[in-house]
């Protein structure tokens, strides 16, 4: 995969610093950050509303893994995605209606 994503970067004009390919990673040594912003529906327990926009700044929304109050076993890569693909479809929405 390195290989790959190499070729990837170069062709797009990417200068590619040297690294330590690192087959696997030692425990410990990756972090998936999360968390910090939880979603709901009350500004008294949440940051977030439904369509991850902050509750008392309404032209914040936040587009990452920060909803994620716990972190499950599970890569959530996917699940970001579709949680910002929302919010951003939502936002495009309120845009559209003149109501952002």
């Amino acid at each position: 995969m390195y290989g790959q994503i190499e070729e990837i970067l170069k062709a797009s004009g990417v200068e590619i610093f040297p690294y330590k390919k690192v087959k696997p990673y030692p425990l410990g040594s990756v972090t998936h950050e999360a968390g910090g912003c939880r979603m709901g529906d009350d500004p008294r327990t949440s940051v977030l509303d439904k369509w991850n926009r902050c509750h008392d700044v309404k032209n914040i929304v936040v587009v990452d893994a920060g909803c994620f109050v716990t972190h499950p076993e599970k890569q959530i890569t996917h699940t970001i995605m579709a949680l910002s693909y929302r919010a951003c479809d939502h936002l495009a929405e309120e845009f559209r209606l003149g109501n952002a």
